[in-house]
């Protein structure tokens, strides 16, 4: 009976093993793992916000962060940086480019259930339109000059004083509930409880906000149930906000946080060696370069002459740079527009490292070699003038680091250069036009209007740094920004960028890198090239945690 006991007990064990293996063959070729709703992502944020306020976001990311997933507006940019609908379906503009009428959706709600009408979109744009408007400047200026008129509950006309390209890009400030905040004044936005306490029509929520020490140490997310659109997969988003970079290193090593973003080349060095972490570098809307003062009391004469600047571009290995220097965080720039939107030229010309041709162009150009004493050193003079400059640079970050490289690879070429880290370069020292070459890093806004940095009428009261004044190219950029057609704009920014490259009022570097790291454990990440760091949430939606397996047959095919 024992042996017969035995026997019955390893049949059992054998056919429950035979039942285990066939249970897995089965489920890993009639199954598939799919998103689960739940699951609770913790991203870590250097920095506070002060008011989740869309009118009031735009001077402080960490507010952006919060108001591009709690409100929408009319419009919304994409990942090629074009205007696409968002709470408005539709738009037409009138043939003279001056009136733009929106359809706005009807399916959308604000988070108690009331729903959005050109009421909100009214009272909204009367906010900004107020003199003592405490958000960004351009903003309220922009929209006092348009004429706002309700023609009903979903649809709004607005009339321009004249063709303005770039208006669209205005049209993308979230939205605020007029039925919470009616009567509020524009002086008081920033002080209102609201800032603290939001009700949005986006697909997130304010569930939870904790403070410490008089600041807000988190904020927790959840979807909201009156969103139209796709619910998130996550089930609740969580922002950790620290004092320093480094103490949001150490938390994400200490797994406080599930991810974390914006760090620059030097940080990205430590940001790489850390386990079970992903990586995602994306374009940003910034460009690095070097700006020429081209003015001849500059003190530099030899940077009036187009030769020196081609001969200072074609001695320049700007790959080598963000090689050794970036540590690879960076893409090669080569006009002021971004890569991958839509209005960049991807054809203009390139250059590469070509110290002989350089030569060539400053010898043509009048420019003989000399021996200085007594460091023998060989500079290129004319008319006993050699080529001499101080390179300005930012002193903080990894600034510094690329304009010694700079330096190295021009005085190869036989140019005297002296580096000095300043403070405050732009008010300080570029916007009073006092400087000879610096390196700087410019921001730019959605629309990739550049009207503002390069055109002649900007060279000495605007941010025409350089004082370039090129007249057709100046007619190019005013044509540009008064017309709605996108092929026109299209060509006449790709004959800008032609004379750029050719003209070289500044010499770009690269364009730095987004570097946003997030745990392997959060799944179905999905970057692009992004606009403002918030567009790192593009795709916010579809990010999941939780996975389960289902059959294949119960798989619903995503749109």
């Amino acid at each position: 009976m024992r042996t017969l006991r035995f026997s019955l007990l390893f049949i059992v064990l054998g056919v429950a093993v035979i039942i285990f293996f066939v249970y897995q063959l089965v489920l890993t070729r009639d199954t598939v793992v799919v998103p689960a709703e739940g699951g609770t992502y913790i991203e870590g944020v250097v920095g506070a916000p002060k008011n989740i306020n869309p009118l009031l976001c735009q001077l402080n990311e960490a507010d952006r962060d919060l108001c591009s997933l709690v409100f929408r507006g009319l419009t919304r940019l994409n990942e090629s940086g074009e205007v696409v609908p968002d709470l408005a379906e539709s738009w037409s503009i009138s043939d003279d480019g001056i009136t733009f009428t929106f359809k706005l959706r009807q399916d959308a709600r604000w988070e108690d259930g009331a729903p959005v009408t050109v009421n909100d979109v009214v009272f909204t744009i009367g906010l900004m339109r107020d003199p003592d408007f405490p958000g960004r400047k351009d903003i309220g200026e922009l929209w006092r000059q348009v004429e706002v008129t309700r023609l009903d509950d979903y649809t709004v006309q607005f009339h321009l004083s004249q063709p303005y390209a770039p208006f669209l890009d205005y049209t993308t400030i979230g939205l605020l509930p007029e039925h919470i905040l009616a009567g509020t004044r524009s002086v008081d936005l920033d002080a209102i409880p609201f800032n603290q306490q939001p009700k949005g029509n986006g697909p997130w929520r304010v569930a939870e906000l904790n403070t410490a020490g008089g600041r807000v140490s988190s904020i927790a997310l959840e979807p909201s149930t009156t969103y139209s659109g796709p619910r998130p997969k996550l089930g609740r988003f969580v922002l950790r906000y620290y004092p320093s970079r480094q103490g949001l290193l150490d938390a994400f090593r200490n797994g406080d946080v599930d991810g974390m973003a914006d760090f620059t080349s030097s940080e990205a060095i430590e940001v790489g060696d850390l386990p079970n972490a992903t990586v995602y570098s994306m374009p940003s809307a910034r460009f690095v370069a070097l700006m020429i003062n081209q003015r001849k009391d500059s003190g530099a004469l030899a940077l009036t002459e187009l030769p020196v600047h081609q001969a200072l571009m074609l001695s320049l290995d700007r790959e080598a740079i963000i090689r050794d220097v970036l540590k690879g965080r960076g893409i090669l720039a080569n006009t002021p527009f971004i890569p991958g939107t839509w209005a960049y030229n991807s054809d203009v010309k390139s250059y590469g490292r070509d110290l002989e041709r350089a030569k060539q162009l400053l010898r043509d150009a009048g420019y003989e070699v000399t021996t200085v004493a007594p460091s023998n050193v060989e500079v290129w003079q004319k008319d006993g003038e050699p080529i001499a400059f101080t390179l300005l640079t930012p002193e903080g970050g990894i600034y510094p680091k690329v304009a010694e490289a700079v330096a190295r690879q021009w005085r190869e070429l036989g140019v005297q250069v002296t580096v000095v880290p300043v403070r405050n370069i732009v008010r300080n020292f570029l916007a009073t036009r006092q400087f000879q070459v610096a390196l700087t890093e410019t921001l730019l806004d959605g629309d990739p209007d550049p009207f503002p940095l390069w055109h002649q009428s900007q060279a000495n009261v605007g941010q025409n740094f350089t004082g370039w004044e090129d007249a057709e190219a100046s007619q190019w950029l005013e044509q540009a920004r008064t017309t709605t057609d996108r092929a026109r704009r299209l060509e006449l920014y790709r004959r800008f960028q032609e004379r750029f490259v050719e003209e070289l009022p500044a010499i770009m570097l690269y364009h730095p890198a987004y570097d946003y790291v997030i745990s392997a454990r959060v799944k179905n990440v999905q970057v692009a090239p992004i606009i403002y760091p918030s567009d790192r949430f593009r795709s916010l939606n579809d990010w999941m945690i939780n996975v389960r397996r289902v059959p294949v047959n119960e798989v619903v095919p995503q749109p």
